[in-house]
């Protein structure tokens, strides 16, 4: 009898102590997702306010080169290539701002977190705006610049143009998710506020996992 109400009392326990775990996870869920939206309502904040610089930078840009008409080569050259390359970056940023809406804070973790990877994923490939930093070194060249400059063109304006590409180049082979493991590439990329946001909304979910285990 004593053996019955032993087992009783000790099934009893543990029903009682498995509620306690199930609340403290929806609990934590809850409060985690929360931050996870929280986290992504800024960063879709970020991208939107980017998508309507860059419209107007890309106005911008657009005037000066029709205002132009070819009369300078290498100004229409470069301000045209700096154009589409931001061309190509709002059209990137408004699918980020997609991604973002089509999280689903009601599915399973595993479902969030896939999200979060293509999203991160996918700001990754944002670095192609690297590429467009020699053409700001090469806006302003005019023929006339070269002939008069004479070899200080040659010394100055094309070892620097030629550097900026090599760096160019450079960080955007360098700045990949697979080097994260290195300090440089993964300090560089926690200061951006858009990769911070999507690490942090990670930690969150993965909070929630680690309770689990």
């Amino acid at each position: 009898m004593e053996d019955t109400t032993l087992m009783d009392l000790w099934k009893a326990q543990e029903e009682k102590l498995d509620r306690t775990m199930q609340l403290n996870l929806f609990l934590l869920e809850s409060m985690q997702k929360q931050k996870v939206r929280s986290k992504l309502n800024g960063l879709a904040r970020i991208k939107a306010s980017a998508v309507i610089l860059g419209i107007a930078y890309i106005l911008l840009l657009g005037l000066l080169i029709y205002g132009n008409q070819f009369k300078n080569i290498y100004f229409s050259i470069s301000i045209g290539a700096i154009l589409l390359f931001n061309i190509l970056a709002v059209i990137v940023y408004l699918h980020h701002i997609s991604l973002i809406r089509q999280v689903d804070y009601s599915q399973s973790i595993t479902g969030a977190q896939e999200n979060l990877s293509r999203l991160q994923a996918s700001t990754f490939n944002t670095r192609f705006l690297f590429l467009q930093t020699p053409f700001y070194s090469t806006w302003f060249w005019s023929q006339e610049m070269i002939a008069g400059s004479g070899i200080k063109f040659w010394l100055i304006s094309v070892p620097v143009g030629l550097l900026l590409t090599i760096l160019a180049i450079w960080l955007y082979r360098n700045l990949r998710p697979e080097n994260m493991h290195k300090k440089w590439v993964n300090r560089f990329i926690r200061s951006n506020p858009e990769h911070r946001s999507i690490i942090e909304a990670q930690e969150f979910l993965t909070e929630i996992e680690q309770f689990k285990a």
